[in-house]
C-alpha cells in the first residue's frame, strides 16, 4: 500500500465521520425548528440562511471534537505503514477513536435535542447557568420526566443516538480494517504525507476558528435579520454553553465593567435625585415614608408563578383565563407597567424582598449567600414574624439557606405537609399551599404578633397538573393551569378577607417573572412584563401607569406602612418617587423600558435593538437619541447595581 493512500484512508475516515455529524446536528436543528415553529409559520426567505449559518457553527463544534483524532491518526498511520506488525495497533487505535466519537456525540446529540425543548420555555439556547440545576438532581429529574412531552424528546434523542452509533460502526468497518505495511516507503512519499498531514491540521484549525474573517466565530455572527427566532436558530447550543461558560468567569460583562464606577454612581445619584451622606456606600439614603395605612398591618406577598401581564388579556373558549386578577385592577393599587428583574424565580425572590437585579445568568441565591436588608429585615426590626410558604423542596435554588441568612424565621415546605400531598415533583398544588397557609396564619394571628408571609406558587410551571374542573377552560394544559392558578388565588384571598387578621393585612400580588409568550423582539418582553397588585388594610384603589420594577416593591410597602428605613438599593417608593425606565435582564440580555419604548442588548450577541412597544421593527437607527438615553440608563444602573452586590452595600450597617 502506498503511504499517500494510507493517508487518504485516514482522511476518508475523518471526513466520513465529520459529514455524518454535520448531518445529525442539522437534523437536531430541524427538531428545534419543528418544536418551536413561529406562530406565523416558516419564513422561507430566512430559513435557508439560518440553516447554512447553523452548519458553520456545527462545523466548529465538530472540528473541536475531531482535533485530537486529526492530530494523532495521521502520525500513527505513518508509523503503522513503516512496519507490518504496527498495522494491528492501527486498527485498535482507530477503533478507540470510534469509541471516542461515539461517547462524545451521544452526549452532544442529547444536549442538542434537550435544547429544542429548553428553547420552548426560554426562547434561547442552553447556557452554563443550567448547571445550577445539577445540585438538585431529584427536583430537576422530576421536572423533566413528569412532563410527558419531554419523553418524546428523550425518545428522539435515543433514536438519533442509535442511528449515529450504527453509522459509526459502518464507517469503522470501512476504514479501520485492512491496514498492511507499505510497499513504497520512499523519502518522497514520507515528505508528501507529512505535508498533507500539516495541511490537514491547518484545515482542522480553521474549522475550530469557525471563520476566515479577522475575528473567530461568535454568537453575534448568527444574527443576519430582524427576526430574533431565525437569528438564534443557527447557533449551536453546545457552542452557546461554551461561550456562556467563558462569560461566567467574568465578574461583570465587559461593556458594563468598562463604565467608570464613580461616573456611574454620579449618574445614578443625579438620575434618582439624591446625594448619599454615606461615603462608603454611596447609594444609601434615607427612605421616603408616606404612611397610607393605619396601625401595624400584616403583610402577605403572593408570588404568582410565570404570570405575565399579557395573561390578564388572554381568552380561551370565550372566557378570560384570569377573571379574578382582572377584577383586582379595580379595587387595588395596580401597577400596569411593571417588570420583573429576571426570568427565574430566584431573581424574583431577591428583587421583591431585597431590591436587586441579578447578574444575568449567574445564580443570585448562592449557598454562601450575600446578606441584604429589604422588606424582611425592616419588618423583623419592627416585631414581625417572617414566614415563607413554598410548595416543595426548600433546598431548591438554595432557598432554605438563603432565606434563613436573610431574616426569614420559618419556611413551610414539603417537610411540613401531609404524606402523599404532592401532585408533582415541585410539591403540592397552589390550592393545597394556600389552604395550609391559611391555617398557619390563623395560628400566628391568635398569638397577637404581626406577621409577614410570602407564598411561592408553582402550579403554573410545568409539568402541569390540571384539576378536572378546569380542563374545559382552555384547549391546552398550559392555559388551563393559568385559569386554575387564578382561581386558587381567588379562593385564598376571599377566605383571608373573611378573617380578622385578613382585614388588617396588606396583600401584595406579584409575578416571580412573566412567561415565554409570542414576542417580536430580540428579547422576550412578556417574560419580564408582569402585573403587581397591592390591596387591603384600607388602601385606596388606584392604577399607576408609570414604569415600575420588582426592586421598587419593598421601599413602597415600607413607605405606605410608615416604617422608617434606609434604602440601600436602586428601588424607589413608587407612590412618591418616579423612575424614567425600568431595567431588567434575561439570562443574556439587558432590557430597558418605559412601556412605550423597549431597548435591549445581547451580552453574547452584541446586538442592540430599540422598539416601540407593539412593533417588531428595530428603530435603533431611526431614533438614536432615544436609544442612547435608554442605553446609558440601563448600563449605568446595572453597573451600580452589580457594584453594590460586589461591595456588600446590600448588608445591614450595624
Amino acid at each position: 500500500m502506498n503511504i499517500v493512500k494510507s493517508f487518504g484512508r485516514v482522511v476518508g475516515y475523518l471526513v466520513s465521520i465529520h459529514l455524518l455529524t454535520l448531518l445529525v446536528m442539522s437534523l437536531c436543528r430541524l427538531i428545534l425548528l419543528a418544536a418551536n415553529l413561529p406562530a406565523e409559520g416558516v419564513d422561507w426567505g430566512l430559513l435557508p440562511t439560518a440553516l447554512l449559518i447553523g452548519v458553520k457553527f456545527d462545523n466548529l463544534i465538530a472540528s473541536y471534537i475531531s482535533a485530537l483524532p486529526a492530530l494523532l491518526l495521521p502520525v500513527f498511520a505513518l508509523a503503522s505503514m513503516h512496519r507490518e506488525e504496527y498495522s494491528l495497533w492501527m486498527r485498535r487505535f482507530t477503533s478507540a477513536v470510534t469509541w471516542y466519537y461515539g461517547v462524545l456525540y451521544a452526549i452532544l446529540i442529547f444536549v442538542e435535542v434537550a435544547n429544542a425543548r429548553y428553547f420552548h420555555f426560554f426562547e434561547n439556547h442552553l447556557n452554563i447557568g443550567v448547571t445550577a440545576w445539577f445540585g438538585f438532581v431529584g427536583d430537576t429529574a422530576g421536572m423533566i420526566f413528569e412532563d410527558r412531552t419531554n419523553w418524546y424528546f428523550l425518545l428522539m434523542a435515543l433514536v438519533l443516538i442509535a442511528l449515529f452509533e450504527y453509522a459509526l460502526v459502518v464507517i469503522n468497518k470501512a476504514f479501520a480494517h485492512g491496514w498492511i505495511s507499505a510497499d513504497n516507503r520512499s523519502q518522497k512519499q514520507y515528505v508528501l504525507s507529512s505535508v498533507l498531514t500539516v495541511l490537514l491540521w491547518g484545515i482542522v484549525f480553521c474549522g475550530i476558528r469557525g471563520s476566515f474573517q479577522l475575528l473567530p466565530l461568535k454568537v453575534s455572527f448568527a444574527y443576519f435579520s430582524n427576526n430574533p427566532f431565525y437569528n438564534k436558530l443557527g447557533v449551536n447550543p453546545v457552542f452557546n454553553i461554551i461561550k456562556s461558560a467563558e462569560y461566567g468567569t467574568i465578574p461583570v460583562p465587559k461593556e458594563i465593567a468598562a463604565i467608570d464606577e464613580q461616573e456611574a454612581i454620579r449618574y445614578v445619584q443625579e438620575e434618582m435625585g439624591f446625594v448619599s451622606t454615606d461615603t462608603l456606600r454611596p447609594i444609601v439614603r434615607e427612605g421616603s415614608v408616606h404612611r397610607l395605612v393605619e396601625g401595624q398591618p400584616n403583610v402577605v406577598v403572593i408570588f404568582m408563578e410565570s404570570m405575565s401581564a399579557l395573561n390578564l388579556e388572554r381568552q380561551e373558549n370565550g372566557q378570560y383565563l384570569t377573571p379574578y386578577l382582572r377584577s383586582l385592577r379595580e379595587k387595588s393599587l395596580y401597577w400596569s407597567n411593571c417588570y420583573s428583574t429576571g426570568i427565574h424565580t430566584n431573581n424574583g425572590i431577591v428583587g421583591v424582598h431585597y431590591g436587586f437585579v441579578p447578574n444575568f445568568a449567574k445564580p443570585i441565591m448562592g449557598v454562601n449567600a450575600d446578606l441584604y436588608t429589604g422588606l424582611p429585615y425592616y419588618l423583623h426590626q419592627n416585631g414581625y414574624a417572617n414566614l415563607c410558604f413554598i410548595t416543595g423542596n426548600p433546598q431548591y435554588d438554595n432557598m432554605n439557606s438563603f432565606w434563613r441568612d436573610n431574616h426569614i424565621d420559618r419556611i413551610y415546605s414539603n417537610y411540613d405537609y401531609e404524606p402523599d400531598s404532592a401532585v408533582n415533583n415541585f410539591g403540592v398544588s397552589d390550592g393545597y399551599l394556600f389552604r395550609y397557609g391559611l391555617r398557619r396564619l390563623d395560628e400566628y394571628a391568635a398569638s397577637g404578633k404581626p406577621f409577614f408571609a410570602s407564598f411561592l406558587t408553582v402550579s403554573n410551571h410545568g409539568p402541569f397538573i390540571v384539576p378536572e374542573a378546569y380542563q374545559n377552560r382552555a384547549d391546552e394544559p398550559e392555559n388551563q393551569i393559568i385559569a386554575y392558578a387564578d382561581d386558587a388565588i381567588r379562593q385564598f384571598m376571599e377566605a383571608a378577607e373573611q378573617t380578622e387578621w385578613g382585614k388588617n393585612t396588606l396583600f401584595v400580588l406579584v409575578a416571580d417573572h412573566g412567561a415565554n409568550l409570542a414576542s417580536p423582539y430580540e428579547m422576550v418582553y412578556p417574560y419580564n412584563r408582569i402585573p403587581v397588585f397591592m390591596l387591603g388594610a384600607g388602601l385606596a384603589p388606584q392604577t399607576v401607569n408609570r414604569p415600575a420594577s420588582q426592586i421598587d416593591i419593598w421601599p413602597t410597602v415600607l413607605s405606605l406602612m410608615g416604617i422608617d428605613y434606609e434604602n440601600n438599593c436602586l428601588g424607589v417608593d413608587l407612590l412618591n418617587e418616579q423612575r424614567r425606565y425600568a431595567y431588567f435582564v434575561s439570562d443574556d440580555h439587558l432590557g430597558v423600558s418605559d412601556g412605550a419604548y423597549f431597548w435591549c442588548y445581547g451580552i453574547h450577541s452584541k446586538r442592540e435593538c430599540l422598539y416601540r412597544v407593539g412593533s417588531g421593527e428595530n428603530i435603533l437607527t431611526l431614533e438614536p437619541d432615544k436609544a442612547a438615553d435608554m442605553r446609558t440608563y440601563g448600563m449605568n444602573m446595572m453597573r451600580v447595581n452589580l457594584l453594590a452586590i460586589d461591595q456588600k452595600w446590600t448588608e445591614p450597617c450595624e
